[in-house]
C-alpha cells in the first residue's frame, strides 16, 4: 500500500484528494487543526485515512506527528508522496494594511511549508540509501505567475513557493525526489466565503472602496464558478502514478484568459487592462 501525506485535509483540495486517494487505495495520513476535524475526516473518509494534529507554523507539533509517521513505516519503506496544501489567502492594498499580514501569510503558506517539507523529507527517500524517491507536490496558484492587486501578500507567498520549489527539486536531484508545483486558478472551496464582506470591511471610506468592491465581487464571482476540487485531486493522483510527471500543472477555467494572456501582454498594457476594470486611474 503506497502511503502519502497531505496538509490541510479538512475541507477543499485536500479533502478532495484525500478521498480520491483513499478510495484508490492509499494510505492517507492528512493533517487537520483540531480533534473535531479528526473524527470527522476520518469517519467520513474511512479506514486507510489517519489523522495528524498539527498546524504548519507549530514546528514541535510537526515533529512529533513526524515520529509517528517514521515509526508506521516498515524498515526500508519510504512514502511515496508529500502533498503541501494547507495554506491560507490573505489581501488588502499594500498601504493600508500592517507589515504582520505579510509575516503571517509566509509563516502559513511558505515559511509552515519549508517546515513540513524538511521533517518529512528522509520519508521520501532524500538520502543515500534510498534506491527510489518519492514525490513532493505543492500546491502553488497561477497568482505564483501572475500578480493582481490587492492580494499581494498571498501572491508573493506563492511567488516564493515556485521559486523554492524549483531550487529544492534541482537539489533533490541527488536522491532522486521529485518536486512538482500544481497552479490552480479558481476552485469551488470553502476560502471564498472567508472574503471579507463587499459591503462591510475595514477599507470603507478608503481611496480604495470602490476598486475593492469591484475586486472583490468579481472574484467571489470566478470562485464560486470556478472549477471543482475534485479535478485537483485527480492530478494529484496521475502524478503519483506517473513515472515523469511534468513539473508544472496549470489546472484553471478559461485558461488563455486567466493565465495565458497575462503572461504574454506588455505589463503596461496589462496595468491599464487591470486598472481600468477596476477603476483606479484617476478621473
Amino acid at each position: 500500500m503506497k502511503k502519502v501525506i497531505i496538509t490541510g485535509v479538512s475541507t477543499g483540495i485536500g479533502y478532495s484528494s484525500a478521498k480520491i486517494l483513499c478510495n484508490a487505495g492509499y494510505k492517507v495520513y492528512g493533517s487537520v487543526r483540531t480533534i473535531e476535524d479528526a473524527e470527522r475526516v476520518s469517519t467520513e473518509l474511512g479506514e486507510n485515512l489517519n489523522p495528524l494534529i498539527f498546524d504548519v507554523t507549530d514546528l514541535p507539533a510537526i515533529r512529533e506527528n513526524a515520529k509517528k509517521v517514521q515509526s508506521d513505516l516498515r524498515e526500508g519503506e519510504y512514502l511515496a508522496g508529500l502533498i503541501n496544501n494547507a495554506g491560507v489567502a490573505m489581501g488588502g492594498p499594500v498601504t493600508l494594511i500592517e507589515t504582520d499580514v505579510f509575516r503571517k501569510q509566509f509563516d502559513i503558506n511558505f515559511f509552515g511549508l519549508i517546515d513540513v517539507t524538511k521533517e518529512f523529507l528522509p520519508m521520501l527517500g532524500a538520502e543515500k540509501t534510498s534506491k527510489k524517491g518519492g514525490k513532493i507536490i505543492n500546491i502553488s496558484s497561477i497568482s505564483g505567475k501572475r500578480a493582481h492587486p490587492f492580494v499581494a501578500p498571498y501572491t508573493a507567498s506563492k511567488f516564493a513557493l515556485e521559486a523554492f520549489s524549483d531550487s529544492l527539486r534541482r537539489e533533490l536531484l541527488i536522491y532522486g525526489v521529485d518536486v512538482i508545483l500544481i497552479e490552480p486558478g479558481p476552485i469551488k472551496t470553502a476560502i471564498w466565503d472567508k472574503v471579507p464582506d463587499i459591503d462591510n470591511n475595514e477599507f470603507i471610506g478608503t481611496d480604495y472602496e470602490s476598486s475593492l468592491h469591484r475586486f472583490y465581487s468579481m472574484f467571489i464571482k470566478m470562485g464560486r464558478k470556478g472549477l471543482d476540487a475534485d479535478v485537483v485531486g485527480k492530478r494529484i493522483h496521475h502524478i503519483l502514478e506517473h513515472r515523469n510527471p511534468k513539473t508544472r500543472y496549470v489546472i484553471t477555467p478559461r485558461r488563455f484568459i486567466n493565465y495565458t494572456l497575462p503572461g504574454i501582454l506588455p505589463d503596461r498594457m496589462f496595468d491599464r487592462l487591470v486598472g481600468k476594470e477596476l477603476g483606479l486611474f484617476q478621473k
